[in-house]
């Protein structure tokens, strides 16, 4: 089914959670100042120290509005923006802090939209200053890549979305850097967990949707992703580790076509690789990433040997 009437810049909303990195803030601000098309609500959810003077400076060039969300998490302050939607956008934006938008990167988007399928969920912004890891053979048999972008292997690993030539149909899309239809952001709720960092977060949400309706990544529509970890976390790296092994192992219990084998597979894979890196890089933060995916291993094993909950691991995982 295609689309009739086309979107336009004011059919866009976009929500933006935030915490604790106000420079992030003005530099994504500023490019959605630059920008050749405009949307007609940015709504800002913060969830650490008030930033409300930094965001409101913009109130004469952007219709943003500052909100806050106590406490704080990704999903617990998407979800509260989503609250704050009315009829006036039938298309979202998620966008994450870190992101920086091409001028004409809405405006690319808005013309894709306007020629896919109406019944079409999402589509990503295509991040250009990160080059996906390139697929070989070992790396495949480890179920580490493959060679189709978007793609989700047996192992629960997702295939990159980045740098893309051309657009494509995809399994999973970006959640921090993605245009939604409203209607299916608010029939698929995504419920908050205490954690920290919510890796895989995006998979988790887009990949179960993408089952049901199309996924693109629009390779026109361009951004810059300028991510940096937060290494105030305690433990740091084993941090990351833990908790990104924890959120896999999750995705793969919860989608029963996937493969608990495989995934285990490719976790014993890198555990293995992380600890040659570290030996012959002299660097202690791939010893430490090593350990928090054995933690991780261990501790979602444990669970499923007593039928608990792996969702309740993710709310432990700042506490470790």
């Amino acid at each position: 089914m295609l689309k009739i009437d086309n979107y336009i810049g004011s059919d866009i909303a976009l929500l933006v959670p935030t915490k604790d990195r106000p420079g992030k803030i003005k530099n994504l601000l500023d490019s959605l100042a630059a920008q050749t098309t405009q949307c007609s609500r940015i709504i800002i959810i913060n969830g650490g120290e008030c930033i409300e003077h930094v965001v409101m400076c913009y109130k004469d060039q952007l219709p943003v509005e500052y909100y806050e969300c106590k406490p704080p998490g990704q999903i617990r302050q998407r979800n509260l923006g989503i609250s704050l939607l009315d009829s006036r956008t039938p298309l979202v934006g998620s966008l994450d802090d870190d992101i920086i938008l091409m001028p004409d990167a809405i405006e690319k988007m808005i013309a894709y939209w306007n020629k896919i399928p109406a019944e079409t969920a999402a589509v990503s912004f295509n991040i250009i200053n990160c080059k996906p890891e390139k697929h070989t053979w070992l790396k495949g048999m480890m179920g580490l890549t493959g060679p189709q972008p978007g793609k989700v292997l047996s192992s629960g690993i997702n295939t990159p979305i980045l740098s893309l030539n051309e657009s494509i149909p995809s399994e999973w899309v970006c959640g921090g850097a993605t245009i939604w239809r409203q209607e299916i952001l608010k029939k698929f709720t995504n419920s908050p967990q205490d954690a920290m960092w919510a890796s895989s977060e995006d998979l988790n949400f887009s990949y179960p949707i993408g089952k049901y309706y199309p996924l693109f990544v629009c390779a026109d529509a361009k951004v810059k992703h300028e991510h940096v970890y937060d290494l105030r976390i305690k433990r740091k790296y084993r941090y990351y580790g833990r908790t990104e092994t924890l959120w896999r192992f999750y995705f793969v219990e919860s989608n029963k076509e996937l493969s608990r084998c495989a995934f285990l597979w490719s976790q014993v894979t890198t555990i293995i690789a992380r600890f040659v890196k570290g030996v012959i890089s002299y660097e202690s933060r791939h010893f430490q990433f090593a350990y928090g995916q054995i933690e991780g291993v261990i501790a979602g094993m444990i669970a499923i040997a007593y039928k608990k909950s792996l969702k309740e691991l993710l709310n432990d995982t700042m506490k470790k």
